[in-house]
């Protein structure tokens, strides 16, 4: 226990350089014995108000470390064991989601028998903004193809463009692991792709302090493979001996040997010789974040690591002349680096194949960092070029003091002339005399983790926290690239209450986002992590958000805004917030204390009652205010309340509500509240951590007696509840989204096309029978409302990703399930369940039929996700409100020719069914520009006789629409 507090520690210190660190000894030594998340968060805080160490580190690192700390323990607080023990977050989901396969589904009884929840999730946004949209950490290229580029995000997994980054698609939407953190494709091949998951810049000491080991980054599920372009995957091989906190830095193939591939990981250096069916240590000792051959040599390649050591953090450049079977330690250099330092990245020119460089990470000295060094001996000796101005700080003229290098660094070459040379961390910079002198690199999003020359056309690409850029000027000047790309973490989000299409959100390192249109989003604040947000409910031409540790003002629609945080307030991270729908410029502020305004945040008064959790006021009773917190997260130490006086008090008595019949006391955080928009007295509460049964909880009586709603639910952290008018609940929980009306016995899936991502808040507009999801990692989806349950329902095709489907009567099946990573699908019928001749599940899918009411769950629309081959054998009605193309057709005597209007830009496929929806023939995908294009298909030569069929039309693998054709 003590080693895992050092390494905590250190970890969360990894986001201020490491000087600051190591004078943090004292910290170190008080978090020694500390053994829960309420002990050390108050140590933690107890030692940076001290003047001494305010004194010492200075505002900026201070209040860096501190949004560090603070960021960690809002994840944290919601996913603790129940005793509020450390856990394996990433073992905890995953035997959540395996338990769950395995469970029955509950009989459902009661007036809702007929009804069925199923969801038909479609992507939102933003898929496109201004000043950053999501975090990306890697780049890679198709060899040739200038406008082919790959971008692997940190939580919404691989991303390609085929038209120089204009528009996005998402190739992995139902892999379980989302960050990405190395990509390879084939030069040999492109078809043949690999990835590598977990979120290494996010793991210690390469990530500045984002979680310890069992938490905040995506951690790895190892290496998955494509054969086909990305429209599958599968895992490859385990890495041999590793421990769960597994996360991956880069993947390398061999340049000659497309089954040899290289995994940098934070647990060493691991290789394959069969293109992953096994895999070796090659070299272990510490973590390894990148490897490079020579331009042009299948033996010669070079490496940067660090020991693993916390406390010496030496890092190495190893140079090997044996494809990496044996390493040489170049002593010279390593003397040079280990001065200290922190992460060390390096790149090789491909213009002069003997030019390396390494770029070493910054120490606390003003206006320095460690040094870029060039050598010109393919690796052997180097010399130092510069070391200021301190080209990995935030400063614009390099004099300052800050580096967060082990979250964020990179050096790329021109692939024209070696002397040419950028770098990444907070900022670009760019050289055109090998590193000697440096000019500033502007426009670009901070939190550079990737810069990279495509191969094929030289053109500069970035990926940052803000997403894709590209710059034709070696980074003078970058245009930014987020179409389709929604990578954003929100942590809440809120829907304008007289417009249910404007959204705003508060997204992680990209601030507040707020769309009033279609699928773009204005920036409203991009330099802050933005997190709770609220319209007020009188004018919503105003609205409020959360940013940092402060609450911001938004007037005119955004245009102006002022910050009205409360004199005195304790100010933590993530706040609690809540306007009130009867008061108009009624503010509700948790924290350490209760602060309420009814003038819109101009001045403020105070209750010593704890909100931070969260905070819900009530449409139908303006008096009556409901509000979680707590200082601890031991069980059952947080308290949930009531104010009967719209909360001008809050007393205890029967106002603390978690004190009352039947509440549970082995919970470790009130993760939401929400109550019945007519009815104040009926009221949820949802609970975070893996405490099994403890998840969702009802009262009908404002909070005087409880019932426990958890049901067969998952063990995961339930995130959010949304209720109808009717008290129908909707949760979101880390796998996904359930649904419960009032008269069923238990939950069912709402998560049909929903990809695997954690969901954050939920938001029912019943004026268009929408429900909204916020997610962290893929933006925002929408799903129409619970529908009634169908009576019989035909699946052929392919199904994949994570599914849910229920009739009252029979489904019948002659669907492959697709072996893709992640394949999870689960079918009830009222009174059989047909597998048809053709019915297949592969090795690495998992399938439920069951028998039983219809009652939750549902069917998910008609998505044929990549082969356009799943349809229905009954109507199949546009999806007019979403429609991506439509589709015009010419009847042929010997094929048919069709004209494409395309809303956007994408993949456009055909099938062909008879009457009966009976699939006779398909089209593969081919790209389809925006606007109109004539396509003609072909007819298989006698398979297909005269008479009425039906086309089907497919935009990125989801079925659009439907026209009869007349075949002469």
């Amino acid at each position: 226990m003590k080693q895992f507090f050092l390494y905590l520690l250190l970890l969360l210190c990894g986001t201020v350089h490491k000087a600051a660190a190591q004078q943090d000894a004292e910290l170190e030594q008080r978090l020694r014995n500390k053994n829960n998340l309420t002990d050390i968060m108050q140590e933690v805080k107890s030692y940076y108000k001290e003047p001494a160490t305010q004194s010492r580190l200075g505002n900026e690192v201070l209040n860096r470390a501190l949004k560090k700390w603070k960021r960690w323990e809002w994840y944290m607080s919601s996913r603790l064991g129940p005793n509020g023990e450390f856990v394996n977050i990433n073992k905890k989901l995953t035997e959540a989601t395996a338990t769950q396969q395995n469970r029955n589904l509950a009989p459902i009884s009661g007036t809702d028998a007929v009804q069925s929840a199923y969801g038909n999730w479609l992507a939102v946004g933003p898929l496109n903004t201004t000043d950053g949209i999501g975090r990306v950490d890697r780049l890679a290229f198709h060899p040739n193809n200038a406008n082919i580029v790959y971008a692997g995000s940190t939580a919404g997994g691989l991303w390609r463009t085929i038209d120089g980054g204009a528009n996005w698609t998402n190739l992995t939407p139902n892999i379980s692991s989302g960050g990405i953190s190395g990509i390879v494709i084939d030069p040999n091949n492109t078809n043949n792709m690999y990835i590598l998951t977990g979120d290494g810049d996010s793991d210690f000491p390469s990530g500045g302090g984002l979680v310890q080991a069992w938490g905040y980054m995506r951690l790895s599920i190892g290496v998955l493979r494509s054969t086909d372009g990305g429209l599958h995957w599968n895992k490859t091989g385990d890495f041999p001996g590793v421990t769960s906190d597994l996360t991956g830095f880069r993947l390398v193939m061999h340049p000659t040997n497309s089954n040899i591939l290289y995994a940098c990981t934070n647990q060493g250096l691991f290789w394959t010789i069969n293109g992953g069916e096994t895999w070796g240590l090659q070299k272990g000792g510490g973590r390894f974040h990148n490897l490079k051959f020579r331009p042009g040599s299948n033996s010669i390649c070079y490496a940067t690591s660090d020991d693993g050591n916390v406390n010496q953090n030496r890092t190495f450049f190893w140079r090997s002349t044996t494809s990496g079977v044996i390493w040489d330690s170049i002593g010279t250099i390593n003397n040079q680096i280990n001065n200290p330092t922190s992460r060390v990245e390096l790149a090789v020119a491909p213009s002069n194949i003997n030019v390396v460089y390494l770029l070493c990470g910054g120490v606390s000295v003003s206006g320095q960092f460690k040094g870029l060094f060039r050598s010109g001996d393919m690796g052997l000796t180097f010399t130092r070029q510069s070391n200021t101005p301190n080209i990995v700080g935030r400063s614009g003229d390099g004099s300052d003091a800050v580096t967060q290098s082990n979250y964020d660094l990179t050096v790329a070459a021109s692939n024209i002339n070696s002397a040419t040379v950028v770098t990444g961390a907070v900022n670009a910079w760019r050289s055109t005399n090998s590193g000697v002198s440096w000019t500033f690199s502007g426009n670009l999003h901070d939190d550079v983790h990737e810069l990279a020359y495509h191969p094929a056309d030289n053109k500069l690409w970035a990926a940052t926290d803000g997403g894709v850029y590209s710059s034709t000027d070696n980074g003078a000047t970058w245009t930014s690239h987020f179409e389709d790309m929604n990578t954003s973490q929100f942590y809440r989000m809120d829907v304008n209450p007289d417009n249910y299409v404007e959204i705003i959100a508060g997204a992680q390192d990209n601030g507040v986002k707020r769309r009033t249109a279609s699928s773009f989003f204005d920036a409203v604040n991009n330099t802050n992590d933005g997190f709770t947000v609220a319209y007020d409910q009188a004018d919503p031409s105003i609205f409020y958000a959360i940013l940092n540790r402060g609450l911001t003002r938004y007037t005119n629609n955004g245009v102006n805004s002022n910050g009205i945080t409360p004199p005195g307030a304790q100010r933590p991270f993530a706040m609690s917030l809540a306007t009130h729908a009867s008061l108009g410029n009624a503010l509700f502020l948790g924290a350490d204390s209760i602060w309420r305004s009814t003038n819109g945040g101009s001045t403020w008064s105070v209750s010593p009652a704890d909100g931070g959790w969260f905070i819900r006021t009530c449409p139908s009773n303006a008096n009556k205010i409901y509000a979680a917190g707590g200082t601890s997260y031991l069980p059952g130490a947080g308290v949930l309340r009531r104010s009967d006086d719209a909360g001008a008090t809050w007393p205890a008595g029967d106002n603390i509500l978690s004190n009352n019949t039947d509440f549970p006391v082995d919970y470790t955080k009130i993760t939401s509240i929400n109550v019945e928009p007519d009815n104040s007295s009926n009221v949820w509460v949802t609970f975070g951590g893996f405490t099994e049964g403890v998840k969702v909880y009802y009262s009908n009586n404002s909070g005087g007696q409880w019932f426990n709603r958890s049901g067969s639910l998952p063990n995961v952290p339930v995130n959010c509840i949304a209720l109808d008018s009717d008290n129908n609940a909707y949760i979101g929980t880390d796998n996904g989204i359930y649904y419960r009306s009032t008269s069923m016995s238990d939950w069912m899936p709402f998560y049909n096309n929903l990809p695997y991502v954690s969901v954050t808040d939920l938001v029912i507009s019943e004026a268009d029978g929408v429900i909204r999801a916020a997610t962290y990692g893929r933006g925002i989806w929408s799903s129409t409302l619970k529908s009634s349950c169908g009576v019989d329902l035909y699946l052929g095709g392919t199904l994949e990703g994570q599914e849910f489907y229920e009739v009252s009567n029979a489904i019948t099946s002659t669907a492959i399930l697709d072996s893709t990573e992640g394949t999870k699908v689960q079918m009830r019928g009222g009174f059989e369940i047909i597998l048809q001749p053709g019915f297949s599940a592969w090795e690495n899918t998992q399938f439920k039929a069951l028998i039983g009411p219809c009652g939750g769950g549902g069917v998910a629309g008609f998505t044929a996700v990549t082969d356009s081959s799943r349809l229905s054998s009954g109507p199949l009605t546009p999806l007019t409100k979403n429609r991506k193309a439509l589709l015009y057709v010419k009847p042929l005597t010997n094929g048919l020719s069709t004209v494409v209007t395309a809303l956007q830009a994408g993949d456009i496929s055909f099938a062909l069914t008879d009457a009966g929806g009976r699939l006779l023939q398909q089209w593969p995908a081919s790209p389809h520009a925006k606007g109109e294009a004539e396509r003609q298909l072909p007819l298989n030569s006698g398979s297909i006789t005269p008479g009425l069929y039906y086309l089907h039309l497919f935009h990125n693998g989801v079925w659009q629409h439907q026209q009869e054709v007349e075949i002469k």
